[in-house]
């Protein structure tokens, strides 16, 4: 492990866990599992290179959960 000065600090989003399109639809519904929805960067299927994903993974959790409430519930 190097040693880094101590005001230096790394975040990290880890992405494509549960991608869209492949395990959870547009609005994050779990294909096979009722009920279970992913609104976090696991839906983003490929990293996002330098760029935060901070303001997608927001914009698509609330998109999601307004669709949600309306034809789920």
């Amino acid at each position: 492990m190097r040693k880094t000065k101590a005001d230096a600090s790394a975040t990290a989003h880890p992405c494509g866990g549960a991608a869209m399109g492949k395990a959870c639809d547009l609005y994050g519904r779990v294909k096979g599992y009722k009920g279970l929805y992913v609104t976090d960067a696991a839906f983003i299927p490929l990293s996002t290179a330098a760029t935060n994903p901070a303001l997608t993974i927001a914009a698509f959790a609330e998109r999601s959960m307004d669709h949600v409430i309306k034809n789920d519930f």
